[in-house]
């Protein structure tokens, strides 16, 4: 009977425990006082502690570290933001916790690892990249890797850094990029990286003005080229034997003169050249896109491009290269024109603008002419179909 009494009897309830929330919040709490207490021999000097053991407490600090809330992190993150021999292992957690507790860090540390800073701009938050661009020791590695990251505004703030040299890779990237980006091609054409390459296929998606920046800024003299390779011409083009391919292309290429060709290669009359321009202008269809092939000795697809574009700047540059009279290229401009213009204000208008397209014929030397179009002629340049291919990457 005693004993079914003492079965009977109700259990005795436990005291109510903290939970992991109070042990959290308590400011007292063991689990936070522990913290503080190997906060306060990590951030000890240099004097008083060695590297040993500045690391082994580092190393027991993270075991319990990412078991507080945010608010402490973010106290043990400011305090060791000013200790320079601060173990790398610590400061990777928390340069890669929240943006919250990796500010004090990223905007007070005078000197951090490059490496630790490349690893927080891959892995990190867009806050994370943001607070990086804006330290005075991004470098140009650090730089490369937000980049690849496709973040519009984080990457224009790296091109207004004028003490930063950007990577080929990362500006190539930034080009492909600036196709619809009007802030972002004006911040490009202001680098000291930006090339002809780059310059010339950003050519065809800037506006008007910024075309007449490209080709003043670019303008380039190829005598020096054609001079030293003047000896090879009567040995590629005048032997017996079969000529090496690539040479006779780069020499092609480099050549101070084109000669226009007509279906079957032979050389044709200027008349004949100014014909088929003036055909061209007011038609550009299947035919006539072949025939400019042709007779400028360029791709299909850049005779089509320039035809097709309504600016009318390469159509400038592409005549100038044939040696057109200036009077005949201001003939096309107006002929061509005047069948589209739907009024008389748009007549007007339009002459104004054939007044500019002449204006930028007049500034160019046929040799300089001949060799923005090789760099139009992306099929041949590699260098060109490079930054293509990463067009094309952006846009999948």
């Amino acid at each position: 009977m005693a004993v079914m009494e003492l079965i009977s009897e109700p259990p005795v309830e436990d005291a109510p425990r903290d939970t992991v929330a109070d042990i959290h919040k308590d400011p007292n709490s063991p689990r936070v006082l522990l913290v503080r207490r190997l906060a306060d021999i990590v951030v000890l000097p240099a004097g008083r502690i060695s590297a040993n053991e500045r690391s082994l407490t580092a190393d027991i600090l993270l075991q319990v570290l990412d078991k507080v809330e945010l608010k402490l992190r973010v106290e043990v993150a400011k305090r060791i933001a000013h200790v320079c021999e601060c173990p790398r292992a610590l400061l990777r957690t928390l340069l890669l916790d929240d943006p919250e507790v990796a500010e004090p860090i990223l905007r007070q540390a005078e000197h951090l690892p490059e490496a630790l800073l490349i690893e927080t701009a891959r892995n990190g938050s867009h806050e994370h990249r943001d607070m990086i661009v804006r330290r005075y020791d991004l470098s140009t590695s650090i730089a490369d890797v937000i980049v690849e990251k496709n973040e519009p505004d984080i990457c224009k703030l790296i091109l207004r850094l004028e003490g930063l040299t950007l990577s080929p890779q990362a500006f190539d990237i930034l080009v492909s990029r600036s196709t619809v980006d009007q802030e972002l091609q004006y911040l490009l054409l202001r680098r000291h990286e930006l090339e002809p390459a780059h310059g010339f296929m950003m050519f065809w998606w800037v506006d008007a003005a910024r075309r007449k920046r490209i080709l003043a800024r670019f303008a380039l003299d190829r005598r020096v080229i054609q001079e030293a390779l003047s000896d090879l011409y009567p040995r590629v083009f005048r032997s017996k034997t079969p000529p090496d391919p690539v040479v006779k292309e780069i020499l092609i290429l480099a050549e101070r003169r084109h000669r226009p060709r007509g279906l079957n290669g032979e050389a044709v009359s200027m008349d004949v050249v100014k014909r088929t321009l003036s055909i061209a202008c007011g038609n550009p269809n299947a035919d006539t896109i072949e025939a400019i092939s042709m007779i400028a000795g360029i791709s299909r697809d850049l005779s089509s491009r320039i035809l097709r574009d309504k600016s009318g700047e390469s159509f400038a540059v592409m005549c100038k290269s044939l040696g057109v009279p200036r009077q005949d290229f201001f003939a096309f401009l107006i002929d061509s024109q005047s069948v589209n213009a739907a009024s008389q204000n748009e007549t007007v208008k339009d002459e104004e603008h054939a007044e500019e397209l002449l204006a930028i014929f007049d500034s160019m030397a046929r040799d300089f002419s001949r060799a923005v179009l090789r760099y139009w002629d992306w099929n041949g340049n590699p260098r060109i179909a490079q930054i293509k291919s990463l067009m094309d990457d952006t846009m999948v």
